[in-house]
């Protein structure tokens, strides 16, 4: 993602990753993963990368393992969370299959 000032004034920017899970009994709707605040100069861009793993996508059921459920998943960049008329970037992505993870 790239971030970008631009304002005439420096200023910082938090840039936030939810996950959007499956409808499954239990799953939130979404949950924060990941963050990273920057400085920008005025007009200054930064690119931001991050980086998911399987224990990120991962849900904890009553017997308290983590398991990575079929379906599909919304992923969200921005500077808020991902309600109506929010800035950011989405992607899609589905996934097929069960992963239950080592604890």
């Amino acid at each position: 993602m790239v971030v970008r000032n631009t304002s005439k004034v420096a200023g910082d920017e938090v840039a936030e990753l939810y996950i959007g899970y499956p409808e499954s009994p239990g799953a939130p709707l979404r949950a924060l993963e990941g963050f990273e605040r920057v400085h920008l100069a005025p007009g200054e861009s930064r690119h931001l990368t991050f980086r998911l793993e399987p224990r990120d996508l991962s849900l904890v059921t009553e017997q308290g393992e983590h398991v990575v459920e079929p379906g599909s998943y919304t992923v969200f960049v921005g500077g808020s969370q991902p309600t109506q008329g929010a800035r950011g970037v989405k992607a899609q992505f589905r996934i097929s299959g069960q992963k239950q993870l080592p604890r």
